[in-house]
């Protein structure tokens, strides 16, 4: 419909922001869905024992500053 040289622009403009539009809340309510899905499923494995309760994204441990850790002095 986008290509049909028939149609004027405005119609082919307007189906074209219609179409925009609705890939993007659909797009949107997918992602969602997705994000739900994946929460459940990580709450399934935290129940059954197979993922930890709190994952460490960094290398530093708790209380632990980055001068401590580098093992070098600062003089």
């Amino acid at each position: 419909m986008m290509l049909d040289k028939r149609l004027e622009p405005k119609v082919r403009e307007r189906w074209t922001q219609l179409h925009t539009n609705t890939a993007q809340v659909l797009n949107a309510v997918l992602r969602d869905q997705q994000a739900k899905d994946w929460e459940k499923r990580l709450k399934e494995l935290e129940k059954v024992g197979h993922l930890p309760r709190r994952i460490s994204l960094g290398a530093v441990p708790r209380g632990v500053n980055e001068s401590n850790q580098s093992g070098g002095n600062a003089s």
